[in-house]
């Protein structure tokens, strides 16, 4: 009996040294693996330390090896809304460096200081600092808002109106100072001294798209450029410069003066609706040069009534010859498309001479507003 007793008696205390053992590695571990110092890299609003006390918010992230386990995947936890992705990497035991990508906020609403939104309409930031190249969002009823939940806008379809917009622009590589809405949800954007009237969500694709070009005619200028009414079927934009008056404001006409349907417009831009060129007095289709054709876009004489007749108006195919220009201005301060050069003279697609472009003595195109173009690619070069 007394032998047997010794035994039990070892194997306690083998056991209890085994588990002092256990004990004594595990606390080791603890310590050895235990968080002491973490290094943030990608970050530019949000502060190291904000984002160290989001990773690390509960007594299991203090450990290292579970930090590197728990964030294997890259996931963002809920409460770290603000950043797209995060990559930790162990660099020694105690030791961990963490790679993040922030959100980049698309717009902001002044309501009592200034709150960002991200692409999905959640607000990132609630602060009274203007970050540059971030538009302001005006004219839309708003909430007040509250950090990392959708901003609470009265109407769900502006929200939706506003990250469809900023996704196209961001998409364009435009960058606006102002997104504007009107009493009839009327969208107006400003790109510097630039007034760009979009009119209704409609169409915001071909006119961003085309807003991109077209701002590289309009480098250093100021106006009003009008796109209310563009659907992307080549349509005329008429751009009104600081200072002129629009024929717009004179009334709203039927006129849209695009080159599909109705034709494009002669020298004299006629047509009763957009922006009338110096003649206008026309009342419906474009006519030639001296307004009176009847038909498709007359020849140079007017006096074609087919479609596009040549320049001499005898019916021939437009021939287009030289190198075709996106686009210029015409006297009228109007966009006309696809342009050419056809016998020393700018033309547009229906072989009629555009108003106020010209060839200098250099053998450039210019147009109305002094913008120079390669004759030999159609690039702007001035």
């Amino acid at each position: 009996m007394a032998q047997n007793r010794r035994k039990r008696r070892k194997n306690r205390i083998f056991k209890l040294g085994g588990a002092a053992v256990i004990l004594l590695l595990l606390l080791a571990f603890l310590l050895l693996f235990r968080v002491s110092k973490v290094q943030i890299y990608g970050n530019e609003r949000y502060a190291a330390e904000e984002i160290t006390s989001g990773l690390l918010d509960n007594v299991f992230l203090k450990n290292t090896l579970y930090v590197l386990w728990r964030y294997r995947d890259g996931e963002v936890p809920d409460n770290m809304c603000y950043l797209s992705s995060l990559h930790v990497q162990l660099k020694s035991p105690g030791h961990i460096d963490v790679h993040v990508t922030e959100k980049k906020p698309v717009a902001y609403v002044d309501k009592n200081g200034y709150a960002y939104i991200d692409q999905t309409g959640i607000v990132l930031e609630y602060s009274d600092q203007v970050y540059s190249g971030v538009p302001i969002v005006t004219g839309v009823a708003v909430e007040e808002p509250v950090l990392y939940q959708k901003l609470p806008t009265q109407s769900s379809a502006q929200l939706r109106t506003i990250l469809s917009l900023t996704q196209l622009l961001s998409e364009q590589e435009v960058s606006v100072d102002e997104i504007r809405f009107g009493e009839n949800m009327d969208i107006t954007i400003y790109v510097g001294y630039i007034e760009i009237q979009l009119g209704q969500d409609e169409y915001l694709e071909e006119k961003v798209a085309n807003l991109a070009k077209i701002l590289l005619r309009l480098e250093g200028q100021s106006g009003v450029l009008h796109l209310e009414n563009f659907t992307g079927r080549n349509e005329q934009v008429p751009f009104t410069p600081a200072g002129e008056v629009t024929g717009q404001e004179g009334g709203s006409g039927d006129g849209s003066g695009d080159s599909g349907e109705d034709g494009s417009g002669g020298s004299d831009s006629s047509g009763d609706g957009q922006s009338d060129g110096p003649g206008g007095s026309g009342d419906g289709q474009s006519g030639g040069s001296d307004g009176s054709g009847d038909g498709q876009a007359d020849g140079s004489d007017g006096s074609g009534d087919g479609q596009a007749d040549g320049s001499d108006g005898s019916g021939d195919e437009n021939q287009d010859t030289g190198t075709i220009y996106p686009m210029v201005f015409n006297s009228s301060g109007t966009l006309v498309y696809n342009v050419h050069v056809e016998n020393g003279t700018v033309v547009d697609e229906y072989g009629n001479p555009v108003p106020g472009v010209t060839i200098n003595e250099n053998g450039n195109v210019v147009d109305a507003y002094m913008n120079v173009f390669d004759p030999a690619t159609g690039e702007l070069i001035q």
